[in-house]
């Protein structure tokens, strides 16, 4: 072996002809050596030292020639203290899920990752913002459950194995919670213990939601292999192979700078084939990762983003950019309590959905009930995690519609059942990109706890012997996904206007109550109609007619006319079929001779029952 000092290359390991080129950021006034190990030994075997000589910042690299990493392994030492590389791709010696990374210094070691997997599906390209319908999971949890189905239970080959299941429902991307090598057994916590002693514990944090990561590394205790980057490979290539993207998500604490986040973001896109990123917690800067050029094509979710302010009023070529926060959540989640006054924010969050930045709807997400959950529990149970049920958020938002936790009265299965599946109809009739939450289609509870993040059990995975139970939420949430894809007006690119701008004579959207073209805007009210002509979405002569009540009396809607050969039909609804009723009403008119003449008027209407959601279709008539 032999090596010599060079001017940095990117950082991480980079093979030249000579040699390898190991590049790392080390502050100027620390000693650092490069050690090295054979494959599998726990003990250096040579420590190279990284000197400053022809260092650039604070990045210095030495050129390593005569070995081949295929038989080494590698670390730093940095003043004395054993420290991975932050930008391997690979680890060995690091533990199964659950358990704590070892503590010996050498135990954990970086690889050097050769890239040769042969991509099936390389040319793949980018799904609209309007026509996906998101997925998020976390890889363990989704397919844990002894029940789930799939041979290699919590692993990436586990989410490979329900691709047809994601098919089968509709799903056009898949959103995964942190699945790079993050430390899930790193966090201390005190606990109460009798007579007032305290002891410390270590929890598992199974959501991935930490500073203590690896993130150039996909998780190793996520695989079934000991070769992740195939493993991973083979699962983003087989979801692109069913036409579905990959999208994952990016949590971190401030400690990681806006270049090096630049530098995740392009290696997971330039060698997993990574379709789009959730950026989320310190140091993220929007504007940066917005305008970089290598992600124009990828999808990037911020918590909060200004697009009007970036883009400076300009149109991007590619819409890309969202938001992702729980104000739609707590919108519609109040309302489908029957709360007052909440119908204005509803048709807000209803139709919202920029030129420029899309909008990503969801009913429940990781951090809160399930949406099972949020019909069937006024208060968080989360006694479990060990802090007395103090953590989790305090307020969720939601109603146990007659009694807390598991009912055995019909009544009330059936009324959470028609919650449900209002709650459904409320996310995938919005105008934003929506997103299901692992096991939300078939009514997945965590027992009440909104903060599943430590538990690595039944509570925390999916329960996929739900899907057998409630098979009739799963059938009703597919022939939702079903006809939003069917229906363009439903998911333009751009915010619907409210005028008949192409007259047609109908606008792009309106609004209704017990009379066609009328809305109070009252207070009081808890249902509304919205019709779409959909001739602004190129479907000439169509009408859809959504009758939301989230009262708990019985509501009647006046229907729009239609021409001659048109009339209404029921194609879903979330309780007892409505009933239309046509009325052909009588009218004198008087004309400019005075003379008067009787005119006939079809009065068209619906009576919708208590939380009942119905969406009627105006079709052409076959005879």
């Amino acid at each position: 072996m032999q090596w010599r000092a060079v001017y940095p290359e990117r950082p991480g390991v980079v093979k030249t002809r000579k040699g390898y080129v190991f590049t790392a950021c080390i502050e100027a006034e620390k000693e650092v050596s490069l050690l090295f190990y054979k494959k599998g030994e726990n003990r250096p075997e040579i420590a190279v030292p990284l000197s400053k000589e022809k260092s650039f910042g604070d990045y210095r690299a030495v050129m390593i020639s005569g070995i081949s990493m295929d038989e080494y392994e590698y670390n730093y030492c940095v003043d004395g203290e054993v420290q991975q590389d932050f930008y391997a791709h690979s680890l060995s010696g690091v533990s199964s899920f659950g358990k704590e990374y070892p503590k010996e210094e050498h135990a954990v070691r970086c690889r050097y990752q050769k890239e040769n997997y042969h991509w099936k599906n390389e040319k793949f390209s980018p799904i609209l913002l309007s026509d996906s319908i998101l997925y998020k999971l976390q890889v363990r949890s989704f397919t844990k459950d002894k029940d789930s189905g799939v041979r290699e239970k919590g692993t990436f080959r586990g989410v490979e194995q329900k691709i047809a299941y994601l098919k089968k429902l509709g799903i056009t991307g898949v959103l995964f919670m942190p699945a790079y090598e993050y430390r899930e057994c790193s966090k201390e916590v005190k606990e109460p213990e009798r007579f007032g002693e305290r002891k410390k514990q270590v929890r598992v944090n199974c959501w991935g939601y930490t500073g203590e990561a690896n993130y150039f590394a996909p998780k190793a205790s996520f695989c079934s292999t000991d070769y992740p980057y195939q493993e991973f490979c083979k699962m983003v290539d087989s979801l692109h192979g069913a036409g579905i993207e990959c999208l994952m998500e990016f949590y971190f604490d401030g400690s990681v700078g806006s270049s090096q986040i630049l530098d995740i973001l392009h290696y997971w896109m330039k060698t997993y084939h990574i379709d789009g990123f959730h950026l989320m917690g310190k140091g993220v800067l929007p504007e940066v990762l917005v305008k970089d050029k290598w992600l124009s094509q990828s999808k990037l979710f911020f918590s909060d983003i200004n697009a009007e302010q970036i883009y400076q009023k300009q149109i991007p070529s590619f819409r890309h950019i969202a938001e992702y926060n729980e104000g739609f959540l707590y919108c519609m989640r109040h309302l489908l309590k029957s709360d007052e006054g909440m119908i204005e924010e509803f048709l807000y969050r209803n139709k919202r959905n920029y030129k420029n930045s899309g909008v990503i709807n969801y009913m429940a997400d990781q951090d809160g009930l399930t949406m099972m959950d949020m019909v069937s529990y006024d208060e968080r149970h989360n006694e479990a995690n060990g802090e007395n049920g103090r953590d989790g958020i305090e307020y969720n938002c939601s109603w146990n519609c007659g009694a807390e936790g598991y009912s055995r009265k019909k009544s009330i299965r059936r009324l959470r059942m028609g919650q449900l599946k209002n709650a459904f109809l409320m996310l995938l009739l919005s105008q934003g990109t929506p997103l299901i939450f692992q096991g939300d289609e078939f009514g997945n509870s965590q027992g009440g706890n909104n903060n599943a993040w430590c538990q690595d059990n039944e509570t925390g995975w999916v329960n996929w012997k739900k899907l057998r139970q409630n098979k009739e939420l799963f059938e009703f949430v597919k022939e939702a996904v079903s006809i939003r894809k069917m229906h363009s007006i439903l998911h333009l690119e751009s915010e619907l206007k409210g005028a008949d701008y192409k007259a047609v004579g109908y606008p792009d959207i309106s609004y209704h109550s017990n009379q066609p073209w009328y809305y109070s805007g009252s207070p009081q009210y808890r249902h509304i109609g919205i019709l779409y002509c959909e001739d602004y979405a190129g479907c000439e002569k169509e009408l859809l007619f959504a009758a939301y009540n989230f009262h708990w009396n019985e509501h009647e809607f006046g229907l729009p006319s239609l021409s001659e050969k048109m009339s209404w039909e029921q194609i879903l609804t979330s309780g007892e079929d409505a009933e239309i009723e046509t009325e052909i009403l009588k009218e004198e008119k008087t004309e400019k001779n005075k003379k008067k003449k009787e005119i006939q008027r079809k009065k068209v209407t619906i009576k919708v029952g208590p939380r009942t959601v119905v969406i009627l279709k105006g079709k052409q008539d076959e005879n």
